[in-house]
Formats: structure tokens, sequence, C-alpha cells
């Protein structure tokens, strides 16, 4: 009986979590639409993106996710050269993450499969966009430790909804790190209504160095590739799209400072060692009316730690173009 009213405890305070989960991205996706009430040149789009373990009912690893992106066609050359058969995206992020490890009650390192770790960042993108492919770079740079506010949020939420609070003991060192990454994607289209993407994107810097390869298989209602909503291309037309998509991906990994600290390994709180080969899937759909993008896409990934063990997570999003 003490097993059963724990677990319908337990069940209660998921269902909290996801009850708060839905009212902040409705309160968010409101904001957004009275923000663009008055916008008419639809080649700009603001998106907000939630990722959170709530959504599959864990607390653990990449624990949640909040970014704001916003994105503009370019009309001139910037960085990258513009001509009459592509264009220029310019996708601007702010973004927070958190990382726990499974127990979250212990203040004894060895008890953890990860450490803990948030990462406040921006980032700014510059892409060129073909008729079937497109080419990204990106400047991504952002800060660890207390000053990244993970731990502080997470713990006030934990209290706030009476469930574990996480001791954040011993979170990876406050630290000022930047990286340069590049993204090749590659339109395979199969028909009106089916389509295949190759994407590579490798990664280089203080906060991680990494390869990461996926192909994805989309079907439904869908856009020409320089103008669809699954590559978060703006398009200015306002064309409807409605499709499902899945990605299988692998990411060779050689360097994480979210788990492995400092390049030179010379960090004071607690590390450990990172698994090399990570495989990951993607299951999800996409509606698109009008200016409105909305997404809900399920992540899985295999472990990231050797004392770690596969991870799920999902994601919702809303855009708008104005």
């Amino acid at each position: 009986m003490v097993s059963l009213i724990f677990l319908i405890f337990n069940d209660l305070k998921h269902l909290h979590n996801l009850l708060l989960l839905k009212t902040q991205f409705l309160f968010a996706i409101k904001l957004l639409i009275v923000f663009n009430a008055f916008a008419q040149n639809n080649n700009e789009q603001l998106e907000l993106k939630i990722e959170n373990d709530k959504l599959v009912l864990v607390d653990r690893y990449y624990t949640s996710g909040l970014f704001l992106t916003y994105r503009k066609d370019l009309k001139n050359n910037f960085i990258l050269k513009k001509a009459e058969s592509n264009k220029l995206q310019l996708n601007i992020t702010l973004g927070n993450e958190t990382y726990t490890p499974t127990n979250l009650r212990s203040i004894d390192p060895r008890d953890f499969d990860r450490p803990y770790a948030g990462w406040f960042f921006v980032k700014a993108e510059i892409g060129k966009i073909k008729v079937n492919s497109a080419f990204f770079i990106a400047l991504e740079t952002g800060i660890t430790g207390e000053e990244a506010l993970s731990g502080k949020i997470q713990t006030w939420a934990h209290e706030f909804f009476n469930i574990d609070v996480p001791t954040w003991t011993q979170e990876i060192e406050s630290k000022f790190l930047i990286n340069l990454k590049a993204r090749y994607i590659w339109n395979i289209p199969f028909s009106k209504r089916q389509a295949f993407k190759y994407v590579i994107e490798p990664s280089l810097g203080t906060k991680d160095i990494y390869l990461s390869n996926n192909i994805e298989y989309a079907f439904g209602k869908l856009n020409t590739f320089n103008s669809s909503s699954r590559n978060n291309f703006i398009d200015s037309t306002n064309t409807n799209e409605f499709f499902g998509l899945i990605s299988l991906g692998h990411r060779y990994v050689l360097h994480n400072t979210l788990i492995q600290g400092s390049l030179d390994y010379n960090d004071k709180t607690f590390t450990t060692n990172h698994e090399p080969h990570i495989f990951e899937l993607k299951i999800g759909g996409t509606l698109k009316f009008k200016k409105n993008t909305l997404k809900l896409i399920y992540n899985f990934n295999t472990k990231e730690t050797p004392l770690s063990s596969s991870h799920s997570f999902g994601t919702l999003s809303f855009s708008r173009n104005f």
C-alpha cells in the first residue's frame, strides 16, 4: 500500500511538471503573437523552443533547455555571398541548458554518473540556402558555472513543486567558452510528399569538439527545400505544411567540457570520462499554418558517459513569421 501511494504521488508530481510546461509554452505563444501582430513583411521569424525530459517522465542528464531564436532573410552579402539562385539567412539564438546526474540527492560525487552543468549562451549563425542544399557557419559563446543560472532555476522549480531538490554539488566550474560550428544540409527529394536530407556538422572550440552526421526522412505535405520549416528556413509565402519525420544520427565526440571539464583537464570540481560514440533518434511532426509553425519531437540518445544510460526528452517549439 505504501508503495502504491508513493507511485501515485510520484505520477502527480510529473503531472504538475507537465502542466507547468504547458502553461509556460502557451503564455510564450501569446506573447509572440501579440509582438508580431502588426508585422507584414514575412522575412523575419521568432521561435521559442522548450526541451525537457519531464515530457517523457524522467529527470536526469540533459534535463531542460530553453531557447529564443530570431531569424531574418538577408538581402545583401554578409560574410557569405548572395546570388539570384540562393538566399542568405541570419539566425541568432539565446539559450540555456541544464544537465544533472541521476542521483539528485547525494552530495558525494562518487554517486554521480555525470557532473552538474549549466550552459548559458548566444549563437550567431549565417547560412547560404540553395535549391537542394544549404551551408551554415556559426559562432557560439557562453558561460558555465553558477553564472549560467541553471542550478538556481532548477532548484527554485523543484522547491516550488516540493519534489527532490538537486544538490548541484561540484557543478562544472565557471568558464567562458567559445565554439565555431559549421553545418551542411543536402536534400534528396523522393517525391512531392517524401524527402530525405543528410546533415553533417563539425564543431571545434573550448566547449566541445565533435563531428555529427544524420539522415532524416520526412513525409507529408512538404514545401520546397529552401522554404521548408523542416529546415527552419523562413517562408515568406506562408504556404502551409503538415508532415512527420524520422531522423537517425551519430555523433563522434572528442571532448565535452560539460562532462570532462576544461581541455587541460585541470578542473578542481568533479568531472568524468565521456563516451566517444553517441547514436541519436528523433521522431516528430510539424504543423505550419500561415505565419505560425508548431513542432513536437521525441528525442533519444545513447549514453554520454561510461556510468550513465541512454536518455530521452521532448521538444516543443512555436515560431511566427513577421
